[in-house]
């Protein structure tokens, strides 16, 4: 099955509407453990996206830097004009930000695509001592197995995943690379909850993975739509299980070093 030739870490712009439209925010109770590791006046968020984020964590009067790479996405969240908040349409490695400037650092649903060798170590050197990098991410806890059939159809590729960034997302301990990079009191946060969507929504909400934008046409509406064609066989309406994981460490002062 051939893929569209686009990197997945910026491809969410083309379907950014429905992105925002699909895609859930987060649970109440995880925004609040991520404002409750610091009393963050400067924070910055990697990924901003459409800011499913950050309008929560905006209503805390925090002067927030959002980086985005993807104009589409970066729009969205402009339109939603939040108190505090300064847009920049970039990535986090190109983004220069000075040292000892912030008290949090966080992305939602992004930090897989941050080159590892950049991302911990420019953090840390960019918060504040006492600040705080925090990593978010909404996992379905089992996108393909209830359609199997479908997916071997159509396209039987995305049934055994191969980019390392996602593996990473859904299995990896984030709080080792913390530690290799020099934070410290690193914890894992994890939130089990579930949505009930209809089909239309349901088929919204696949349409927005970085894997199924990448597929071409015709396979990739033939997916979709049976997809949707599976949740009317169940009766119109299928329940999405997510488990959020937050991973979060601590940049030391110098008293504690």
């Amino acid at each position: 099955m051939s893929v569209v030739d686009e990197s997945r870490a910026v491809i969410f712009g083309r379907e950014a509407v429905t992105y925002e439209e699909a895609r859930p925010s987060y649970p109440g109770v995880v925004i609040d453990h991520v404002l409750s590791l610091t009393a963050a006046r400067d924070a910055l968020e990697v990924g901003a996206g459409t800011g499913k984020a950050t309008t929560d964590i905006a209503r805390e009067h925090l002067r927030l830097t959002c980086l985005e790479p993807s104009a589409q996405m970066a729009a969205i969240l402009e339109s939603r004009q939040l108190p505090g908040v300064t847009l920049s349409v970039t990535t986090f490695e190109d983004w220069d930000g000075p040292p000892d400037s912030l008290d949090l650092i966080y992305a939602a649903q992004a930090w897989h695509w941050v080159d590892r060798d950049v991302g911990f170590p420019k953090a840390l050197s960019t918060l504040r001592p006492g600040g705080v990098l925090s990593l978010l991410w909404n996992i379905p806890v089992d996108r393909y197995g209830r359609h199997r059939e479908l997916y071997a159809r159509h396209a039987p590729h995305l049934l055994a995943e191969r980019d390392e960034r996602v593996k990473r997302r859904d299995d990896h301990d984030w709080c080792a690379d913390m530690e290799e990079a020099g934070f410290v009191e690193t914890q894992r946060f994890t939130h089990n909850w579930s949505e009930d969507l209809t089909a239309d929504r349901y088929r919204a909400l696949y349409s927005t993975y970085s894997d199924h934008m990448m597929l071409e046409e015709p396979a990739r509406t033939r997916l979709l739509d049976g997809l949707a064609t599976d949740v009317e066989r169940w009766g119109g309406v299928a329940t999405v299980e997510y488990r959020t994981e937050v991973f979060s460490g601590l940049k030391a002062d110098s008293e504690r070093r």
